[in-house]
């Protein structure tokens, strides 16, 4: 397998360094063109991706299924065009990179011989490798930045040992922070990316209305050296032409984490200015494995203030039902732990029509979607996708038929305890040691595989 790997890697380098080369003897505006023929194409090639992207969009922006296809359509284009362009600047001179280029700096960002250091809040908006030509651009400042190394490791020395080049100065994620601390305190702008999902280690707080983890690390350096954050972005404004805004210094608040409300906030305000710019197809409200619940693992959730948790976008979680009724009322205490596991969550339950009512009057419960006996898994699945989209479904019984209808409604993040193998779902709640629990112990394990807190007198 790892051989494989290398193998892989070795592939893809040299898919790069050929792209490369292959786009170096042609004019910037005739690349640009061709890539945004590639992102049109890539559009109707990549279904998953496509499907993220119209959603990410329909949820965010408020829009209808058709403009967001529209918008989506353009955002692929545009995304193909820079990273097309991304490759042939990487061989051009700052000069004819120049030329492409127009830039703008607030008045507010000191510019004298020894101006003091900032934080520059980046994003994935428009042609970001642009950034790493920012020392060239602006020579008043030393530009540095921090990366997370990629995958292939032949791709990501290419890109480092370009970068540092360039003027760059670089520091990895994984060998900590201090030396990042020492370069802003000495007066160098550090770069800092932070629209991405951030993982087990970020907070959680409201990005367009929905939940999301988020990375507080650039409003931590700042306040930890006392530095201003400033947004630093790059969009798209024609053919192969792009403008660079060195904007104004962001709010501060008392804490990293109201900071980086204030950064999520400027991040709205540039994407919804241009929103084909924006890397949509990135996962940034990704639904978790296990744990995509937030109350087991007692995870911090920040909002802006004066903020409503009744105007957050919903977490919708569709749970399917055992169809005996003993067993349904055994896993009542495990839905309502659902329901509790997060600020944000909407429990839909789909259960055969003898339990429809016994479900709607569980108050934890938000909807339920009943169906006949002699409905099939078609009909059954025809009903959810109706009632849908879903974020996650969640399944009680350990059934083929229950996943069937989970799979074939479009539900693609699914979690439950199979009770034998080869059911398309998840699979077991982590650690275990009895694959096929019963009763009572498979609803309690099932709801905290999910992340819930599950009390201790559940029975």
């Amino acid at each position: 397998m790892r051989q494989a790997l290398k193998i892989l890697h070795l592939a893809g380098y040299a898919a790069y360094l050929a792209g490369v080369f292959l786009v170096r003897p042609f004019p910037l505006a005739l690349v640009f063109l061709l890539g945004k023929f590639l992102g049109w194409l890539c559009f109707f090639v990549l279904p998953k991706r496509r499907r993220l992207a119209v959603d990410n969009m329909r949820s965010a922006l408020g829009i209808t299924r058709d403009e967001a296809t529209t918008l989506a359509r353009a955002h692929f284009m545009t995304l193909g065009a820079n990273v097309l362009s991304m490759l042939k600047i990487a061989g051009m001179s700052d000069a004819a990179i120049g030329r492409h280029i127009t830039l703008e700096i607030a008045p507010e960002i000191p510019q004298g011989t020894n101006p003091k250091g900032w934080v520059g809040v980046l994003s994935h908006m428009g042609n970001w490798e642009i950034v790493g030509r920012l020392t060239k651009l602006f020579p008043q400042f030393r530009f540095g930045a921090i990366y997370q190394q990629l995958a292939n490791g032949h791709v990501n020395r290419h890109l480092t040992e370009t970068r540092a080049r360039m003027g760059v100065t670089l520091f990895d994620r994984q060998e900590g922070f201090w030396n990042s601390v020492a370069f802003l305190e000495s007066g160098g702008v550090l770069g800092v990316l932070v629209d991405q999902y951030a993982g087990n280690s970020g907070t959680w707080m409201p990005f367009f209305g929905r939940l999301t983890s988020t990375s507080t690390l650039a409003a931590a350096l700042a306040h930890r050296v006392g530095v201003d954050l400033v947004p630093v972005i790059v969009t798209t404004t024609g053919l192969a032409r792009w403008h660079v805004t060195i904007g104004h210094p962001l709010d501060k608040g008392n804490s990293p984490e109201a900071t980086t409300i204030q950064i999520n906030v400027e991040l709205e305000r540039q994407i919804s200015t241009t929103p084909a710019d924006w890397l949509w197809a990135h996962d940034r409200w990704k639904t978790a494995r296990f744990g995509f619940l937030l109350s087991g693992a007692n995870r911090r959730i920040v909002y802006p203030p004066r903020f409503r948790t009744q105007n957050l976008a919903p977490f919708r979680i569709l749970v399917r039902s055992v169809d005996d009724p003993a067993e349904a009322r055994l896993s009542v205490p495990a839905v309502q732990a659902i329901k509790r596991g997060r600020p944000d969550a909407q429990v839909t339950i789909v259960t055969a029509e003898n339990l429809a009512e016994f479900w709607k009057s569980i108050a934890e419960v938000d909807g339920v979607i009943p169906f006949a006996p002699r409905e099939n898994i078609f009909q059954a699945a025809k009903k959810i996708a109706a009632a849908g989209p879903f974020d996650v479904g969640i399944l009680l019984p350990g059934t083929r038929r229950a996943a069937m209808e989970m799979t074939f409604a479009g539900v693609t993040a699914r979690l439950g305890t199979p009770a034998r193998p080869g059911l398309c779902y998840w699979g077991n709640s982590p650690g275990a040691k009895d694959p096929a629990p019963t009763g009572a112990e498979r609803y309690r394990r099932i709801a905290e595989a999910a992340g819930a807190t599950v009390s201790s007198g559940f029975a």
